[in-house]
């Protein structure tokens, strides 16, 4: 905001008074305070923000207002985030108004962050900013929302074993934000969510409904090729493991059927971590044994896999996980 000085002045002639009206205080901001914290709330709505100011000048005024977040992982634990800023979110936007008020509407979408307003008036400019942060929706409307989508029969389930539903982590009102940038309440990583996506649980879960939706498509040409039946408790196996990553099944020509792929052993004490037995370092090893071999590389991720430690992501893992085999 650039200050003009409050000038004063005096003159030689008795009993007169010169009365000297800085620029300064013709503008300033009447709302909201300085850092004020709003929420969005449970069903996604963005909060009723009024940006109020004061002038004694008429005219146009030259608005504009930019939103930013630096995303870092949270995990779905409530605990403080590691410093570390993975991916830095921002939106912006300008206006000419008559207006002295202006209530925030970021283009119709909900982003949550710093939001910084400025509003420029002949030579003087002010500037206010405020913290938006987010509610977790109820389980009842995280249901109904879903209801409301096409074929996404089982979806839920993923949404409980991927968050457990929730989109923010409470502590800080933030989206959940995992290592490997999965946002919110899908763990949208791939595509890669836009700013809106990473905010509104809303538009997160319509993300995700499209990557389910291909997925099951997907499972159906799999499980249905050359005219060949499956059950709905096969497709469902199947959408889930390709959620994670990869097929389920394979085909057993001795009985004609559809059957869990034979070569792979799950640590069940993990959601989607596993082994390939035809591995020469993991045949003939117990699932004990090759959990007490490789547990302690779990935490570093891809880079705890090696020749010495040969355990997989698995999505045959994560779907036996998830639907409690």
């Amino acid at each position: 905001m650039q200050q003009t000085k409050n000038a004063g002045s005096t003159n030689s002639t008795d009993s007169t008074v010169i009365k000297v009206v800085s620029a300064e205080s013709t503008l300033t901001w009447l709302s909201p305070a300085e850092n004020a914290i709003f929420n969005i709330n449970e069903d996604a709505g963005f909060p009723d923000i009024v940006f109020e100011f004061r002038t004694q000048f008429v005219g146009d005024y030259k608005c504009s207002w930019e939103i930013e977040w630096d995303a870092k992982a949270s995990g779905l634990r409530e605990r403080a985030r590691k410093n570390n800023v993975l991916q830095t979110f921002t939106e912006s936007g300008s206006f000419v108004s008559r207006s002295r008020n202006w209530t925030a509407s970021l283009s119709g979408k909900v982003l949550g962050g710093t939001l910084t307003i400025s509003v420029s008036v002949n030579d003087n400019t002010l500037t206010r900013s405020v913290v938006i942060k987010g509610r977790n929706p109820s389980a009842q409307n995280v249901a109904t929302y879903i209801a409301g989508l096409d074929d996404m029969a089982g979806f839920e389930k993923l949404l409980e074993q991927e968050t457990r539903s929730k989109h923010f982590i409470e502590l800080d009102g933030e989206p959940i934000v995992a290592f490997d940038k999965g946002y919110g309440i899908t763990q949208m990583t791939n595509p890669a969510p836009n700013y809106e996506q990473v905010w509104n649980w809303k538009a997160n879960i319509l993300a995700g409904s499209s990557v389910y939706r291909d997925k099951v498509r997907i499972a159906k040409k799999y499980l249905g090729q050359v005219g060949r039946a499956y059950t709905d408790d096969q497709l469902q196996h199947e959408v889930f493991s390709r959620w994670n990553g990869g097929s389920y099944h394979e085909w057993d020509a001795a009985s004609a059927s559809w059957v869990r792929k034979k070569n792979l052993l799950c640590d069940a004490n993990t959601g989607n971590i596993g082994w390939s037995t035809d591995n020469e370092k993991n045949k003939d090893k117990t699932q004990a044994q090759l959990r007490e071999r490789d547990k302690e590389t779990y935490s570093k991720g891809t880079k705890g896999q090696s020749d010495v430690h040969p355990w997989q992501y698995l999505g045959v893992c994560y779907a036996d996980h998830v639907l409690g085999e």
